[in-house]
């Protein structure tokens, strides 16, 4: 009974592993020796252009924003944000698996991404050259990197949010990723280099 029915549940098991975004989407992406929580000097650079006036104006990006944390307490809802897309606040106390995901994932999960210290990048209205040079960047050094599509921004670009701080380019900047992944990766406030607690509700 269970032999005749294995290849069965394979099929559904691997159904929803696809329905739910698998593969290379909402995966925890396993990396090479270019991705570990290690300093950005040792790490495979997304680009070597200075994060300066000249490189903004080009991306159309603005420069950092920073604000005061909104509290970080777990609770189960319902969320309310004073920035969009969020940097802090109360949030679920389970983070979604840090990855490149192709559906929007519950501000409340992700914002306890940004807690741990991850660079949250959401994207509207980019074309599909666009999104996929974004993806392309986020693939060079992807290690804690959060990526995906959020109807509820503010404005068509991206947005890179990291806890307490945010840059809006209008189009993909590796410049403003860089820069993201220098100044401000591994700051969150719950750190885990290890992810020993992604998705166990630490």
């Amino acid at each position: 009974m269970i032999r005749r029915f294995a290849p069965l549940m394979l099929v559904l098991l691997f159904a929803t592993l696809v329905a739910a975004g698998c593969g290379e989407y909402g995966q925890r992406y396993e990396g090479d020796d270019n991705s570990k929580a290690a300093s950005s000097s040792e790490e495979t650079p997304v680009s070597d252009d200075p994060w300066n006036d000249e490189t903004r104006k080009r991306d159309g990006c603005t420069d950092v924003k920073e604000y005061e944390s909104a509290g970080r307490n777990h609770t189960d809802g319902p969320y309310t944000y004073e920035q969009n897309p969020p940097v802090s606040g109360d949030h679920n106390a389970v983070a979604k698996e840090w990855g490149l995901y192709d559906t929007t994932q519950p501000d409340g999960n992700v914002v306890h991404n940004l807690e741990h210290g991850h660079i949250v990048i959401t994207h509207k209205g980019l074309s599909q050259k666009e999104e996929d040079e974004l993806l392309d960047q986020a693939r060079i050094n992807p290690y804690h990197l959060l990526v995906m599509p959020r109807k509820k921004n503010p404005k068509d670009g991206v947005y890179y949010s990291v806890w307490t701080a945010q840059v809006y380019c209008k189009k993909p900047s590796a410049a403003a990723l860089q820069y993201m992944i220098e100044e401000w990766r591994d700051q969150g406030p719950e750190l885990f280099t290890e992810d020993a607690s992604m998705g166990t509700g630490a």
